[in-house]
């Protein structure tokens, strides 16, 4: 029994540990992403600019169209390294620098938008990105935590401990498929949702 809350204790305080370094680097990567498009200008400002307004005028006229394999790869692909990179002890760099990129790209397009229509932009990188967050954002980070901290302990056996506890058990599988089935209703929304609303708020900018 006391064994059993050893173990319990030590999962608790890698899942804690993960949580605050994944948050911390998420948050370095947003920081980053903010900077980045502050200093977009010139032509390079104007060239992203006709190309967006072009994509909102053909998202409000119906016209532009959305490649599902896009949205699926864009939606999967995170998590989807995310799961791998936890079955080995590769996890406890490639996780972290996963979600620094991930808010690094998040920051970035929404930033892009407001950096390039002002407060008009809001609107439609609040239903392009803000959305889709709100489902892929939690599930991400469940993946991420118990990641690292399967990595960690995948490492620990690496130098030779064998007192390093399991973690594939039920309640990880069972998190595994909570988050693939939250990706699945961001691809859905994504697809079939998304488009409808970016086109009603193409208005907003024109």
């Amino acid at each position: 029994m006391r064994r059993r809350r050893r173990i319990q204790l030590d999962l608790l305080c890698a899942d804690r540990a993960a949580v605050l370094l994944l948050g911390a680097l998420f948050l370095a990567g947003g920081a980053a992403g903010c900077a980045a498009a502050g200093s977009i200008g010139g032509e390079a400002g104007e060239a992203l600019r006709e190309y967006l307004t072009l994509y909102l005028s053909l998202a409000g006229s119906g016209g532009a169209e959305v490649s599902f394999g896009r949205v699926l790869w864009e939606q999967l692909c995170f998590p989807l390294f995310t799961l791998l990179l936890g079955f080995t002890a590769l996890g406890l760099v490639g996780i972290p620098l996963l979600f620094a990129a991930k808010g690094f790209l998040f920051s970035f397009c929404v930033s892009c938008f407001c950096r390039l229509f002002g407060g008009a932009g809001l609107a439609p990188a609040v239903f392009l990105f803000g959305l889709p967050a709100l489902l892929w954002a939690p599930a991400l980070f469940v993946l991420g935590t118990q990641g690292v901290s399967s990595s960690f302990i995948m490492f620990r056996r690496c130098l030779g401990d064998n007192r390093a506890p399991a973690f594939l058990s039920g309640v990880y599988w069972m998190k595994c498929a909570l988050c693939g089935g939250a990706a699945a209703l961001c691809v859905a929304l994504e697809y079939l949702v998304l488009p409808a609303l970016v086109g009603a708020s193409a208005r907003f900018v024109s």
